[in-house]
């Protein structure tokens, strides 16, 4: 692949013959089309194709939260997604191929300097999910007005539930569940946001929970 600079024709996109003219990011590039192989995939690439395909099922419907996730940090051209599926890719797919499972402990949905809900925990009280944590915080990473971001993925129904409402002053939340999702398991994350929207903590991850059946 080569970019070049726009000539008497100027630039184009799309194909003629073999070659494919494009442009990503103000960059115009001309590549060639990939040749055609015969040649059967290793079990390494499959499991690398395997877990590529894995990533998307699982932070695709959540990626505007991970890009505010990951929006302090400094990731140059990088978003936050892709930071994101690159730790998921790394570290929470577990296993051997084709058996992979996924440990949901490992995926991260923010990285910051904000401080963390410092005694987090969470627990099943019903058919809702309550969460408590310690009164700590200052004038420098920790403020009553932080936002508390509760994610909860539904595994049985591959969902998410996504709830915003309380702040860290408040030392408990409620996220309600309802009776809808009899007998399914959740995973759950929590992750702190500043009132600007522009700085959060690392996030934590609460544990699996399983609804009761109705």
């Amino acid at each position: 692949m080569a970019t070049y600079s726009k000539g008497a024709n100027g630039a184009f996109s799309g194909k003629v013959g073999s070659i494919v003219g494009s442009n990503w990011r103000g960059v115009d590039y001309l590549k060639s089309l990939p040749k055609k192989s015969n040649k059967q995939s290793s079990d390494l690439q499959l499991a690398q194709r395997r877990k590529f395909a894995l990533a998307p099922i699982y932070l695709s419907p959540i990626k505007d939260i991970l890009n505010i996730g990951f929006k302090d940090k400094q990731l140059n051209k990088t978003t936050g997604y892709n930071a994101a599926v690159k730790i998921f890719l790394n570290n929470a797919i577990v296993g051997d191929y084709p058996d992979f499972t996924i440990d949901f402990s490992q995926i991260v949905l923010s990285k910051g300097s904000l401080s963390v809900f410092h005694g987090l925990s969470a627990v099943l009280q019903g058919t809702d999910i309550v969460l408590s944590w310690q009164s700590i915080s200052n004038r420098y990473n920790a403020f009553d007005d932080d936002m508390l971001m509760v994610v909860l993925f539904n595994d049985t129904k591959k969902m998410y539930l996504v709830y915003e409402d309380a702040q860290r002053a408040a030392l408990t939340y409620t996220a309600i569940v309802g009776n809808t999702a009899a007998g399914d398991v959740f995973y759950a994350w929590a992750f702190a946001v500043k009132r600007e929207n522009n700085v959060v903590s690392n996030s934590q991850y609460l544990g699996s929970f399983t609804m009761p059946q109705a």
